[in-house]
């Protein structure tokens, strides 16, 4: 009997230690994305214009069936990405302008456990959700309210920065910040970092030749993003419509890249969905 509690307990050690060393030995592979929201109104601030109110501006059930299937589509769309790391850029406090309806509560926690937001601004809000746990949470502004949140993933004995981050378009402030966040980059010896450039196609190519991975005019090539007005005239691609990115450092690996209609705010951006596969 001693000996085979011994036998037991033996096993049980090797298991663990076989546990821990394929963290650290073996490829992590995580399913992420990046997905300028646009406040859950086609790009204009202050959450969900209530569809109907000129025609039933005294009906309630009419206009709060519409934010409840609004919201029910986000909701069910967040779930069925299965993501480990979800990052988003113009973000709503409340889910629609009749502040009905707490964003954070109803689209991300019924399916993360942490939730990490920066600084709100009216038109600048970045967050993360992932139930990993991200510590040394911080801020960098880049200009005006433009901003990224950082935090740290540790995945076995590795630090990766997770960065969710907005670039202006205002020309006084886009190239100071596009030169500031590859300079920042280059500091991590693994990282993340998913958000909205406001980059042309030349521009995102920067990253490319500052040495770091895209999944935006990397190796599966491009993906529009900000769809707009080449939807409205027919055309499946256009020029410098490729904005949004996730960029990681060269021994961080990406994959399965797509940009699907979502049909929640395909006029403003879509979502750029990747597997990044961390190599030992």
């Amino acid at each position: 009997m001693k000996k085979r509690i011994i036998a037991l307990l033996t096993a049980f050690i090797c298991i663990g230690n076989a546990g821990a060393q394929s963290v650290n030995n073996a490829p992590v592979k995580l399913r992420v994305a990046t997905y300028n929201v646009g406040h859950f109104n086609q790009g204009m601030k202050g959450g969900l214009e209530v569809r109907g109110k000129n025609y039933y501006p005294d009906n309630k059930a009419v206009t709060g069936n519409y934010i409840k299937q609004e919201l029910l589509a986000w909701r069910k769309w967040i779930g069925e990405q299965s993501l480990d790391l979800f990052c988003v850029q113009e973000w709503n406090r409340y889910f629609d302008q009749d502040s009905t309806f707490i964003a954070e509560n109803e689209l991300l926690k019924p399916y993360y456990n942490n939730i990490y937001f920066g600084d709100q601004h009216p038109w600048i809000y970045n967050g993360i959700a992932t139930n990993y746990r991200l510590t040394n949470l911080h801020q960098k502004y880049w200009f005006q309210d433009y901003y990224a949140l950082i935090g740290d993933l540790q995945i076995g004995n590795k630090i990766i920065k997770i960065i969710s981050t907005h670039i202006p378009w205002k020309k006084e402030g886009h190239k100071p910040a596009l030169d500031s966040i590859i300079a920042e980059l280059k500091k991590y010896d693994h990282f993340i970092c998913f958000g909205d450039t406001n980059s042309s196609d030349e521009e995102l190519l920067q990253f490319s030749n500052a040495g770091f991975n895209i999944a935006n005019g990397g190796y599966q090539g491009w993906f529009m993003t900000t769809p707009g007005n080449v939807s409205l005239a027919g055309m499946k691609d256009g020029p410098n419509r490729h904005i949004d990115e996730i960029i990681t450092s060269k021994n961080i690996k990406i994959m399965k890249v797509s940009a699907p209609y979502t049909r929640l705010n395909d006029m403003d951006h879509l979502p750029l969905i990747a597997d990044v596969i961390i190599t030992p």
